[in-house]
């Protein structure tokens, strides 16, 4: 022990003017640094946290207006039905009262049937004087929605949909109160158009919103995520005591009132929060991150001691490393005794070895060795983690394929139409035989690319089903045979035709029309035409929708945007979309394809 002591001693005296210079060198860079980083980290996490909320705040807004349109398409299905507006208008002193019991009766099956998990409720305001008026479950009497404070808002959108903010209502199926939003429309008789003949009320469960509104929380205590009106008032919230109550002072919301997206400081009880916001599509309410700035600063200083830690152990391996640089400085005699031995061994070859090395020592020998043992080891756990990596992927994929069994679908779908056939149900029967084909033709055993037949044979079937739903248009489809067997991405014509149903038809006056999908060659090309006799475009609408196609992002028509998409990836910029309209005179849509060799093959 003493020998030891008295060499470290030597040791110190040699080289410590060395040794503090270089801990001078080292330490004074690094305070520098951690003082910089101390005094910028905080504002680099700010902005990366509230960059990251918004793109929450953005997702949780696509999610809402998902469901928010879900609720809206099915308002407009009954708005769009004519026995609605018959039953509504019919005047109730001109029947008996059984017809007033049928009348009940086709209403409520037509509602009941569109009530399930996104709608709670859906009420119909209707003439006092019909003898269901005061049923009290799905329909009640205009008199009593007149004293409703949302009464003057309903009417003032004259037939528009108005979303109602959260509010408390108990039903007669329930034995507690339910806290829901609702969207309400009035209904014109369409021959006195000044006559309101009905209010449609549609109740959702503000649990569905809040539910999405805690998935995207920043920790599982936060709730910082809120849903607010036009007016600043809190629609959604995961704390329930929270709603019908200001989000912000009045004129803080105004900073954000009129802005669709964006991210605001603000100052609030003396607290600095971030406002981070954006605007649902319906009903013009807001998504709000309230988060408080404070929250960001400790996770700043949890990061910045993390951070502190790793500095420190990273100078600790500077040092070991400048303590083997010196030890290497020592070690000078050694490393020259070792070259004279491999000078030696490459002049003298054999001979040095039998006469013996001088001076052995076998420290560098085992050091090679240790190194080359750990590089080994190194290279082995590498392999063995690649080939872990491999196994968890394929499993995942196994995993994945187990999901969707495309055999469990159509054998279940087959149980359901034979049970529709024993109970006589052959409208039902037709739509799930159309709905396995669709199902069928749409798996496709998992391929992109699709002879046209396949295609045209999906096209028929969508088209069949939406005919069912909706019962107003008519369609015709045509192709020669030769052209059977031409490959065509999968799912190029169906987004078109839902366009022609939805923005053509369903426009249309008197909501009826047609709708024909075509297929002809000209030359080596061929060309798929959809055309529907629908309200049409004019020339600025169409300019606006080809400028949207050339968009980098947010296309206003996403599904015709991905199908010309996957149509110029396939025929390698070679195919063409053309969009021919005219207001009153409807729209046809023209893919062409390039000769067979041009495209692109599966």
């Amino acid at each position: 022990m003493s020998m030891l002591l008295r060499r470290f001693q030597l040791m110190w005296h040699t080289y410590r003017k060395m040794l503090l210079l270089y801990l001078l060198v080292l330490l004074l860079p690094a305070g520098c640094l951690l003082y910089y980083y101390f005094e910028k980290s905080a504002d680099i996490l700010e902005r990366q946290v509230t960059q990251s909320m918004l793109k929450s705040v953005q997702q949780v807004k696509i999610n809402l207006d998902y469901r928010l349109a879900k609720v809206q398409e099915i308002s407009d299905a009954l708005i769009l039905n004519t026995d609605l507006y018959e039953i509504l208008a019919r005047d109730p002193q001109s029947g008996t009262r059984f017809s007033q019991v049928e009348e009940e009766k086709k209403l409520g099956n037509m509602l009941r049937s569109l009530q399930g998990s996104d709608i709670l409720k859906i009420k119909l305001y209707v003439n006092a004087d019909k003898m269901y008026a005061g049923e009290h479950v799905n329909f009640f009497s205009l008199d009593q929605a007149a004293r409703m404070p949302w009464y003057d808002e309903v009417v003032g959108r004259n037939g528009a949909v108005q979303w109602i903010p959260t509010h408390m209502e108990r039903y007669i199926s329930t034995p507690s109160e339910a806290r829901v939003f609702s969207s309400a429309r009035i209904i014109r008789d369409p021959n006195a158009y000044s006559r309101i003949i009905g209010i449609l009320m549609l109740d959702v469960a503000e649990a569905n919103l809040a539910a999405i509104l805690n998935q995207a929380e920043l920790d599982v205590h936060s709730h910082n995520m809120y849903v607010a009106d036009a007016t600043g008032m809190i629609v959604s919230h995961g704390q329930p005591e929270k709603l019908n109550h200001p989000l912000l002072p009045p004129e803080t919301f105004k900073l954000i009132a009129d802005q669709p997206f964006g991210i605001e400081k603000i100052m609030m009880d003396t607290q600095t929060y971030f406002v981070i916001f954006d605007t649902l599509s319906e009903g013009g309410w807001k998504v709000v991150s309230l988060l408080p700035a404070g929250q960001i600063s400790r996770m700043s200083n949890q990061f910045n001691v993390g951070f502190s830690l790793v500095l420190a152990l990273s100078l600790a391996l500077l040092f070991i490393v400048g303590a083997f640089l010196v030890f290497a400085h020592l070690t000078r005699g050694t490393i020259n005794r070792v070259r004279d031995i491999t000078e030696q061994l490459r002049v003298r070859g054999a001979a040095m070895i039998e006469e013996g090395i001088p001076h052995p020592s076998g420290v560098v020998i085992r050091l090679e060795k240790s190194v080359t043992h750990m590089l080994s080891t190194f290279q082995h756990l590498m392999e063995d983690n690649y080939r872990a990596k491999e196994r968890e992927k394929e499993a995942r994929l196994r995993a994945l394929q187990a999901q969707i069994n495309p055999h469990f679908l159509y054998n279940a779908l087959d149980t359901i139409n034979w049970m529709a056939l024993t109970k006589g149900a052959h409208d039902i029967s037709r739509m799930l035989n159309m709905l396995a084909q669709y199902f069928r033709l749409t798996l496709n055993k998992g391929k992109d690319i699709v002879p046209l037949e396949d295609e045209m044979n999906l096209s028929k079937a969508y088209l069949e089903i939406q005919k069912q739903r909706f019962h107003n248009f008519d369609y015709t489809i045509k192709f020669p045979g030769l052209l059977s067997g031409r490959s065509i991405p999968k799912l190029s014509i169906q987004p078109i035709i839902e366009n022609a149903i939805m923005h053509g038809v369903h426009n249309r006056e008197g909501h009826h029309g047609s709708i024909s999908v075509e297929a002809e060659a000209e030359g080596q090309t061929f060309v798929i035409r959809v055309t529907d006799d629908g309200i049409g475009m004019t020339e600025e609408q169409i300019a606006q929708l080809y400028a949207s196609l050339n968009a980098s992002s947010s296309p206003s028509s996403y599904g015709l945007y991905n199908v010309w998409e996957r149509v110029r990836l396939f025929t390698g910029g070679a195919g063409r979309l053309v969009i021919e309209s005219q207001p009153g005179r409807g729209t046809t849509v023209s893919i062409w394809f390039p000769a067979e060799e041009n495209g692109r093959n599966e």
